[in-house]
């Protein structure tokens, strides 16, 4: 996707941060698992500060490419051996790393599978990962196992070292994947990893998931593009991979694309239905985003809706607004005015649920009191449109004056051609001409001035 991260940036890692607090208060919340509608207490989610597409990409290791195309799922600080959980029941996950180890030989990875507890896990199967990024023979990738022994280690040796080649660990469990950020073989020491498998959930009523939605609606000139970000949080020792979770979207949505995430968690678009999230939601937080698209034909008021994940603790909704548009979002309150840091208005509404409250899974939106296009607009576009049009037959249909044709005949041409593309230039540089018919105009108006200069004789050079 993109590019750029489509609700980072400070204006969402403010609204995260003070968010991540009540999220975990609402887990805790909880006696035998999420409560559907769990409680998140008031905090400030912070002023937008930038917009969304300021955000940077997702950060990725400093050392390599992932040679599986992704990331594993990040976790929180804990200890080395295993994870720990806190007097609210919330299971802080321990760190999956690869990190360098002066006893290992150079050229060696030694691989420490764990569980949640930090226990050793004999006999798990380990991917190895390799990618070759070579310049004289161009990317290479290969993949190889080892069998943890009874101490839950494998080890590689004599493995290539240097800044061309990456490793990621990996675990395939259950339909789950459970990995290392990748690493590389540098110096004269080895590298230890340590990675950590969970127990596999599909049930929901297993697993402790507590989300946070943020959505963004921008107006475009035929479109309305909404981008989103769900911040899903596993409080819990188990791995939840969803069944066919898809998220409800208006049947006519299009140009759904996802930002590409460290971790084997993707968003697939499902025709006339909505946005299906796959793969390893793991303990600790995991940030989907994507963005999605409606087409828009100018009405003064547009309505769209999203679907949710479940358990969703808090939400936001934030539009850049003109001074008279109005955003409305059901069971949310009023939203107010606010200035990122552009100096541009936006409005912003948010809204944390109390366990005495249903479940909230949609967010409905409208857009009330848009700019709409007015006779002005119309009759520049309409008089662009001619010019262009007008370019394109005078460039087709009118010949070149013959050879026997007067100088004058000849320079009345010419003067027609150019100012056709002055006009031309004109309406690109206000942008009532797209690309691409600017360049097939273009090209025409060229080829019919190249062929008048040719045909001059006054102005074709002479060969001597």
């Amino acid at each position: 996707m993109r590019s750029k991260s489509l609700l980072g940036g400070a204006l969402l890692v403010g609204a995260l941060v003070a968010f991540g607090p009540s999220l975990a208060a609402a887990a805790a919340d909880t006696d035998a698992g999420p409560q559907r509608d769990a409680a998140a207490p008031k905090g400030d989610a912070g002023k937008p500060d930038a917009s969304p597409g300021d955000a940077g990409a997702a950060a990725t290791s400093p050392h390599a490419e992932d040679p599986h195309g992704g990331d594993p799922h990040g976790h929180g600080a804990g200890a080395q051996g295993g994870g720990t959980t806190d007097e609210n029941g919330i299971f802080q996950p321990p760190p999956d790393t690869a990190e360098p180890d002066a006893t290992l030989p150079a050229g060696t990875i030694r691989i420490l599978v764990r569980d949640p507890d930090g226990k050793p896990l004999p006999g798990t199967v380990v991917t190895i990962g390799i990618i070759n990024n070579s310049v004289a023979k161009g990317e290479s990738r290969k993949r190889v196992e080892c069998t943890a022994d009874g101490a839950g280690e494998c080890t590689l040796k004599d493995q290539d070292r240097g800044q061309l080649v990456a490793y990621r660990v990996s675990v395939n469990k259950e339909g789950a994947q459970f990995a290392v950020p990748p690493f590389q073989l540098a110096g004269e020491r080895g590298v230890r990893a340590t990675l950590h498998v969970y127990p596999v959930v599909s049930d929901l009523a297993q697993a402790t998931i507590v989300t946070q939605a943020i959505v963004y609606a921008e107006m475009k000139d035929d479109r309305v593009q909404i981008e989103e970000i769900l911040s899903i949080y596993n409080f819990g020792k188990t791995a939840w991979v969803p069944k066919d979770l898809v998220l409800d979207l208006p049947p006519e949505f299009t140009a759904l694309t996802a930002q590409q995430e460290m971790s084997d968690v993707t968003v697939e678009s499902v025709d006339k239905r909505g946005a299906r999230i796959k793969g390893t939601l793991g303990p600790g937080r995991h940030d989907v985003e994507f963005r999605w698209q409606l087409p828009y034909s100018g009405d003064k008021d547009v309505s769209l809706f999203t679907g949710l994940p479940p358990h969703v603790a808090a939400g936001r909704v934030m539009a850049p607004a003109a001074s008279q548009m109005k955003l409305v979002v059901d069971g949310f309150p009023a939203a107010v005015p606010r200035t990122d840091n552009r100096g541009q208005r936006m409005l912003v509404t948010e809204r944390e649920l109390r366990r005495d409250e249903a479940a909230l899974t949609r967010i409905s939106i409208e857009l009330r009191d848009l700019p709409t296009v007015g006779p002005a607009r119309w009759v520049v576009t309409g008089l662009a449109g001619l010019v262009v049009l007008g370019a394109i037959a005078f460039g087709f249909g009118v010949s070149a004056p013959s050879a026997g044709s007067s100088a004058k005949d000849r320079a009345r041409a010419r003067r027609e051609l150019l100012d056709e593309l002055t006009d031309l230039e004109r309406s690109r540089l206000v942008g009532d001409v797209g690309p691409k018919t600017y360049e097939r105009a273009r090209r025409v108006l060229l080829e019919r001035l190249a062929g008048l200069l040719r045909d001059d004789p006054k102005a074709s050079p002479k060969v001597s």
